[in-house]
């Protein structure tokens, strides 16, 4: 069952939840195309509410449309626990976290991936990301390829990506921390 709730945050060594954090956001379950629709919409809403910037309230948007589509086309579909969350932050950021399944043969990958654009400074992002879109290459679900870079650079790098392996799962688990104002 999805829904939204109010919890515990899941903390990591870069981002850690402080009382005065605030939850503006739970969903639990499968991500699917009315969902992200939906969390959109709220966001959009949500973000206008709080006064974000405009250029803020864009980074935003497509950090979670971002994180949202890993969820919706790598997450193991047997997955119980998938988790969408947003906090609001004593220092006026949004901090979005992640969390699903993935399968187990596609961490290494994923890791040396995620450190190789990682180790890139924004103009590099930003020509690796113009290279792979002007190619013909697509993913089976469509796509180019360019998630975790496009995370990266709307968040200004302030991302962790943790890996844990859970009963022979693995849990990818992102953390963005994305500014209200510039």
């Amino acid at each position: 069952m999805s829904g939204i709730l109010p919890s515990d945050a899941h903390s990591s060594a870069r981002y850690r939840t402080t009382e005065q954090d605030t939850v503006e956001l739970q969903w639990f379950g499968n991500i699917q195309n009315q969902t992200t629709d939906f969390l959109m919409q709220w966001m959009e809403a949500r973000l206008n509410e709080v006064g974000a910037q405009s250029l803020q309230k864009k980074r935003i948007i497509r950090v979670a449309i971002e994180l949202l589509q890993n969820m919706h086309h790598h997450a193991i579909s047997h997955d119980s626990q998938p988790k969408f969350s947003i906090y609001a932050t004593a220092s006026a950021a949004w901090r979005i976290e992640t969390s699903n399944a993935i399968d187990p043969h596609n961490v290494v990958e994923l890791q040396q991936t995620w450190e190789t654009l990682k180790s890139k400074c924004q103009n590099e992002l930003r020509s690796m990301q113009r290279e792979k879109l002007a190619g013909d290459a697509r993913s089976e679900h469509g796509g180019g390829g360019v998630g975790l870079n496009e995370i990266l650079r709307k968040a200004n790098g302030c991302v962790d990506m943790n890996i844990e392996n859970q009963a022979g799962i693995a849990r990818v688990t992102f953390i963005a921390e994305i500014p209200l104002q510039s």
